[in-house]
């Protein structure tokens, strides 16, 4: 993964930012540990996604397949990359999302030129029935997360994080098909072996912790929560089960509750207003605590496509 990995941030670099990696004083004194944000956050549209739809965008170009047409599907970050990247490969996409999708979400969609198909109750059917829609046409699909060009992408992030903070201990990443945990730990775990890579999910949307239990994809969990970038099952076949089982070390699940308070701690001590997801890896640190305690530790802020309204009602929740 690391050869492939650094050449592809050759060849991506001038198309994506990289995005800084903040030590934040008040977070590591409430955390007792070294905390650095990888403010994802401020990457083009607004999420990691980018890096692996680039990613893959480059692929098919390079195996000379007819980009004019693509298909994706998406709760909206993913969405949003995909539609950012074909415009550089003067592609049209038709992105399928699921009835779940957030309105603000769809509605920055509908500012693009893709063609939106609202089909399935949540992510992981979307995803089922964009595949084989797209199968159907004879055209490319841009998976979110099944890919190992997708996750060569997202593992860009593990590239800069040694690059910007070569003695970290541990790297916390919010999961939910997985891409970006695939990404960032089989680069980072080929370079430093003895680094940590602690996943976290929502207790309501817990598939991948629960698939590596059992050995097995499980089925989409039928509980509600507020992390919609993370919620939503997993591909059946997906690899990024194999990469979880082979690079993760742990996983943490965190209640709604913890979640809405590490949106607030962000919001208050680092000044973000990001999405649900992007506070998952904090709410993990301060739940297990005393297993972070005196280590260097990276946590990814993945996302901070919310509007402010829907921000504010968060926090009243808190």
């Amino acid at each position: 993964m690391k050869d492939k990995v650094e050449s592809l941030y050759r060849r991506l670099a001038d198309q994506l930012i990289p995005t800084p990696l903040v030590h934040s004083k008040e977070l590591s004194t409430l955390c007792d540990c070294e905390l650095y944000l990888k403010l994802e956050n401020q990457q083009i549209t607004g999420s990691f996604k980018l890096r692996g739809a680039l990613s893959k965008f480059m692929a098919l170009k390079d195996q000379q397949v007819d980009l004019s047409q693509v298909v994706a599907a998406s709760t909206g970050n993913h969405a949003a990359a995909v539609c950012h990247a074909a415009l550089k490969f003067n592609s049209k996409p038709t992105i399928f999302v699921p009835e779940s999708v957030s309105p603000y979400k769809l509605a920055k969609l509908r500012e693009t030129s893709a063609q939106i198909k609202i089909a399935g109750k949540q992510s992981g059917e979307s995803e089922q029935l964009a595949s084989i829609w797209a199968a159907e046409r004879g055209l490319p699909l841009i998976h979110p997360y099944n890919d190992p060009e997708v996750i060569a992408g997202q593992g860009t992030i593990g590239l800069e994080l040694w690059r910007q903070e070569a003695s970290l201990d541990m790297v916390v990443v919010p999961i939910g098909g997985g891409g970006l945990i695939s990404g960032i730990a089989a680069y980072l775990k080929e370079v430093n072996p003895e680094i940590s890579i602690i996943g976290v999910q929502p207790e309501n949307a817990c598939e991948m912790a629960d698939s590596i239990k059992k050995g097995h994809v499980v089925e989409p969990s039928q509980k509600s929560t507020i992390s919609d970038g993370t919620a939503g099952g997993l591909d059946p076949e997906t690899i990024t089960l194999k990469y979880c089982q082979d690079f993760v070390d742990d996983f943490v699940l965190v209640s709604e509750d913890q979640i809405l308070k590490s949106l607030q701690l962000l919001n208050q001590y680092a000044g973000i207003e990001v999405e649900p997801a992007a506070a998952l890896a904090l709410a993990g640190i301060l739940k297990e605590n005393s297993r972070f305690k005196g280590k260097k530790v990276a946590a990814i802020v993945c996302g901070g496509n919310i509007q402010h309204e829907d921000f504010e009602k968060l926090l009243s929740m808190t």
